[in-house]
């Protein structure tokens, strides 16, 4: 018994010093500047829309005080016959206490050949 409330009281205690993603997202906002992701979703609006085909991944070069971030989004599902997946990165920079969009990328994911790695050019 005293065991299983150990094993207990050690998760609850794990859980709470957890970072909440509103507890992040006030650390990357700033003095009310967009934060990266909601100037891709500004840019790219359908990534609401498509849940069910589309990955979202967003980085921060570190957890406090972030500088730069990267969000790759990667929509699937497509009705191409030569792409299998579009892949679009979004690298930030904060400048001046503002999230700034440096670059956009675009990477193709092919249907054919052996290759199945992301590419800049665009497939045949």
């Amino acid at each position: 018994m005293i065991r299983l409330l150990s094993i207990s009281a050690l998760c609850l205690a794990a859980f709470t010093g957890c970072a909440t993603t509103e507890k992040l997202a006030s650390k990357v906002s700033f003095g009310g500047s967009e934060t990266p992701m909601q100037q891709v979703i500004k840019a790219q609006p359908s990534i609401l829309k498509n849940q069910n085909s589309m990955s979202v991944r967003q980085v921060f070069n570190r957890v406090e005080n972030p500088t730069a971030a990267q969000i790759a989004v990667i929509d699937s599902n497509l009705l191409d016959d030569s792409v299998s997946a579009i892949r679009t990165d979004y690298i930030f920079k904060r400048v001046d206490k503002a999230w700034k969009l440096q670059e956009t990328k675009k990477s193709y994911q092919c249907q054919r050949g052996n290759n199945k790695n992301f590419q800049t050019q665009r497939c045949s």
